[in-house]
């Protein structure tokens, strides 16, 4: 493992430096919030042949480069046309459609799909991602397979995870297997530069040993990219560590549904660092992991480092941060369920121990959401009414620092964005999907949650963010209607300066009657924005001779318009089964054409800074070192 440099902070000023001011929220042009959306899925050419029996993932990805947004699904069927006659049952295809204009379509484009992509099959459990891993300027996939060696009734189909080269036209290389992975029981996928040398690195989420039998999940795989396609595994907190009931602190592997890289907390007095945090999000209502790099963990200095050997340079802070369950811890299961268990065995539970006591946290989202100049979080959790008030609810969790500067994640009841009907035991809240975005475009973050598995009106909801900074429920208001809903992803597809919304589907636990003439669809809902309201949206470029990864992933940009401060950070791939939304930086503006003032730091070693005085409402490509040039 190569030695990660102190950071030294270098600034090309374009412009006027600005200081610090009060933030005052954006409006709309007339105060209203018309916004709604439109479902364009049968007009852009994603409807029927892109409809399947199961469409649980779906991304979007720009596939050659161009800034228009192609679409990448999972389907259980394959293209019209193609003979998948070794395709053993269960298996599913990956399908690529690329954003193609064409003067004649409604929407002035369409999406085509591509006959050959040279992609393998994948299986339950397998994600798939892309990004530039090679620095050439093109997508590359990355597939992580879920190996379940341990489950007598697994049979083992030989694939492993590995990455695929990208062509520049949505077909790819032979797989190149990742040596350095854990084969297991993959489920989550994040990519970023973990250790800030211009080379996207992966993090993977794995799952149990072996579900039902045993508690144990693996451990999780940070690989470093240490030279172009080559991939070493890093020590890691929980290496060494089997489950252990009698263990408080849970040191074993858990079950993990969702893994990010993230810039959270400020750099720890005593030493710098530019590398943002790892999110571990757990299943099994098992605590989350938020890890921190901690060079305090070396056991030799830097320029001792030896060659292939992997040292632990993370710790989990999760529990002094609040970012490991909510404070409900006692396990209890409600008096209902223990009635009905005295005449039905099938419901009869001990109440459980504080290590199990907490979430079935699925996915998150990362965004300034109270405008106070730092990242706060929200959590999807799958939530039943028998499982007690000790089962963690999807929440939004508000950074605060104490007197000592010391950063907590803060539940803030004002923020509650709970379903559940009254007078109902026995309720579900399938919450596998979120993001933070900013919908209306009036500079304030508004929430997209994306609920399915259980068939009590789980579906996509839009909330979106008052004045006051609560939440209201505009789901049916701005027309969005899906429910059993899945993956979702985020792009701008018209170019109009406001997020489109990618969603799978499947009926997964419906009622026959429920599923009776229907079929799960892919669907696209375009965002219709309130007439005169605008936007700024940055498409980020990173200078490799600089040391920054080309797909800038892990930059923040900080902008300030109107007396408001706002800031993102471009996350990219990350979350649930390896969530991905089109790699952009997207601010809502209200009615204001002009930004005073764009900040950026990129994600090099050095934490170099870029600001941008007087900056035009619209869309832009920056590469690292230049100036905003328009997107026509």
């Amino acid at each position: 493992m190569r030695a990660i440099r102190p950071v030294v902070r270098h600034v090309l000023c374009v412009g006027i430096v600005s200081v610090s001011a009060p933030r005052a929220l954006c409006t709309p042009p007339d105060g209203s919030r018309g916004m709604t959306f439109e479902d364009i899925t049968d007009a852009v050419g994603l409807g029927e042949d892109a409809a399947g029996t199961a469409i649980a993932r779906c991304a979007f990805v720009d596939f050659g480069g161009d800034g228009r947004p192609d679409v990448a699904i999972q389907s259980s069927r394959p293209a019209p046309g193609a003979l998948p006659a070794d395709a053993p049952p269960g298996a599913r295809f990956i399908r690529l459609f690329i954003h193609t204009r064409e003067e004649q379509a409604p929407l002035g484009f369409r999406y085509v799909e591509k006959e050959t992509t040279n992609l393998p099959l994948l299986y339950g459990g397998d994600c798939v991602a892309f990004a530039d891993l090679d620095n050439d300027g093109i997508a590359d996939a990355i597939i992580t397979r879920y190996i379940d060696s341990q489950n007598e009734q697994w049979t083992d189909h030989g694939l492993r995870t590995a990455w695929h080269r990208g062509n520049g036209d949505a077909t790819f290389g032979p797989a190149n297997p990742i040596a350095a992975a854990t084969p297991a029981t993959t489920c989550a996928l994040a990519v970023g530069d973990a250790d800030r040398d211009g080379r996207l690195d992966l993090f993977l989420g794995n799952w149990y040993r072996h579900y039902g039998p045993s508690l144990d999940g693996h451990h999780n795989d940070l690989l470093l990219q240490t030279a172009p396609g080559v991939f070493q595994r890093v020590g890691w907190g929980t290496d060494g560590y089997l489950f252990d009931e009698d263990d408080a602190d849970d040191r074993g592997g858990r079950p993990t549904y969702g893994v990010m890289f993230a810039d959270l907390l400020p750099t720890p007095i005593g030493y710098n660092h530019p590398l943002a945090e790892i999110v571990e999000l757990n299943y099994g209502r098992r605590w989350n992991r938020l890890h921190l790099w901690d060079p305090t963990l070396l056991s030799v200095s830097p320029a001792e480092f030896a060659p292939g050997v992997a040292y632990p340079l993370w710790r989990d802070v999760a529990p002094a941060t609040g970012v490991d369950g909510d404070a409900v811890r006692h396990g209890r299961y409600p008096e209902w369920l223990k009635e009905r268990a005295k005449e039905d065995a099938r419901f009869d539970r001990e109440d459980e121990r504080p290590f199990r006591s907490n979430g079935n946290t699925f996915d998150c989202a990362v965004g300034d959401v109270d405008g106070d100049g730092d990242f706060d979080l929200f959590l999807a959790e799958i939530t039943h009414g028998w499982a007690g008030e000790s089962s963690d609810r999807s929440r939004f969790l508000v950074n605060e620092a104490d007197s000592l500067g010391r950063r907590r994640f803060v539940e803030d009841q004002r923020l509650n964005v709970d379903r559940i009907p009254e007078g109902v035991n026995n309720w579900n809240q399938g919450d596998l999907f979120c993001e933070l975005a900013d919908f209306d475009l009036d500079g304030r973050l508004d929430l997209l949650l994306s609920s399915g598995d259980y068939a009590d009106n789980q579906r996509l909801r839009l909330f979106l963010q008052r004045e006051d900074g609560s939440f209201e429920d505009a789901t049916q208001r701005v027309g969005l209607d899906h429910d059993g809903s899945q993956q979702i992803s985020l792009a701008d597809v018209d170019g109009d300066g406001s997020p489109d919304i990618l969603v799978g589907q499947t009926f997964n636990r419906f009622a026959p009657e429920q599923r009776e003439g229907r079929e799960p669809r892919l669907r696209l809902f375009r965002s219709v924005p309130e007439a005169g309201a605008q936007s700024l949206v940055l498409r980020l470029r990173g200078d490799v001779d600089a040391g920054a990864a080309r797909d800038a992933l892990g930059a923040i940009v900080r902008v300030r318009v109107g007396g408001a401060r706002m800031q993102r950070q471009l996350i990219g791939i990350g979350g649930h089964a390896g969530k991905q939304h089109d790699f952009l930086l997207h601010f809502g503006l209200g009615a204001a054409p002009v930004v005073e003032e764009v900040e950026v730091i990129w994600p090099d070693a050095a934490a170099t800074v870029q600001r941008f005085a007087r900056v035009a409402a619209g869309q832009y490509r920056l590469k690292q070192g230049g100036n905003p040039e328009p997107i026509p």
